[in-house]
């Protein structure tokens, strides 16, 4: 199963801050390091205690720790390094986004379910929205060093909330097809970008940008699985375009977590279950996702 060996290794991790910058308006790019961090795959994330650690785990500040999805991870040797992209909204974050480099932060994981990359389908289309794009950077980075065809479709409500701008230094620039047409710069992965308001790239929403793509690359349905993180309506959209063109589709919810380790259930999702009496039933975002075939998913 996936994940099950990430989740029996799984530990809290006392780690470092090796770089905290912002990245665009209200969000951050929090580079954590680590020590015998264990194995995990995208579409994974972690628990962040916002606060001191001190001897009882915490000195002031948020009690229950905060879930983020891993934007990336560099190993050398027992070492690595984790990126964490968060928008500072609440108190959790906003103390994240004060932190100094050299300053302690208690980190609970690896958890969650990853994606689980289609054997078959070496076209990879990838959606995101917002603070949904950490899990799919990663993801782009992995897949394009293993050989697959990579291609992400990223939007924001306006440009100044697209953390990806400045991130990756995507510079809009002319296509191949579309006004929108960018990369990401380390890994070389074609990005169409999309903003609600128009100010970056092609004007209206992930889905949108996806669905025109698609209609002029009929081509890349039958090699093609989707990837998609992002507000819920968002990936409901995406999920509807994959189940139209019989495209595979997996979806990495988000959902308030307290424990992220299935103890709580604070987090469950309505799936389709056949075998229920009512036809459906509740799964749990932390332990059997956050990664789910969107085909499972009932939407809200």
């Amino acid at each position: 199963m996936p994940g099950a060996e990430s989740e029996r290794q799984r530990g809290v991790f006392l780690t470092r801050v090796a770089r905290n910058e912002p990245i665009c308006r209200e969000h951050w790019r929090l580079v954590l390091e680590a020590e015998g961090f264990p194995p995990a795959q995208p579409g994974q994330f972690v628990q962040i205690l916002c606060a001191e650690p001190g001897e009882w785990g915490w000195t002031q500040g948020p009690f229950i720790r905060r879930p983020f999805s891993i934007g990336g991870l560099r190993r050398s040797g027992n070492r690595c390094e984790m990126d964490i992209l968060h928008r500072a909204i609440g108190p959790g974050t906003r103390w994240l986004s004060r932190l100094e480099p050299g300053r302690e932060v208690s980190v609970l994981g690896p958890l969650g379910t990853p994606f689980a990359v289609h054997p078959r389908r070496t076209t990879a289309l990838l959606a995101g929205g917002g603070i949904g794009l950490p899990p799919l950077i990663w993801l782009a980075e992995t897949l394009a060093a293993r050989g697959h065809r990579v291609i992400a479709f990223c939007g924001a409500r306006t440009a100044e909330l697209l953390p990806l701008t400045r991130l990756e230094g995507v510079a809009v620039s002319g296509e191949e097809g579309s006004p929108a047409f960018a990369e990401f710069a380390p890994f070389g992965v074609p990005v169409v970008v999309s903003t609600d308001d128009g100010s970056l790239g092609l004007a209206g929403r992930v889905p949108d940008a996806l669905e025109r793509y698609l209609s002029r690359h009929e081509g890349d349905v039958p090699s093609s699985a989707l990837y998609s993180c992002g507000p819920d309506p968002m990936m409901r959209a995406v999920a509807r375009i994959g189940l139209e063109r019989g495209i595979p589709t997996q979806v990495c919810l988000e959902r308030v977590m307290a424990c992220g380790m299935g103890t709580c259930q604070s987090c469950v999702v309505k799936v389709h279950d056949p075998a229920a009496e009512d036809g459906w039933r509740y799964r749990l975002c932390c332990t059997d996702g956050p990664a789910f075939d969107a085909r499972e998913v009932m939407w809200e």
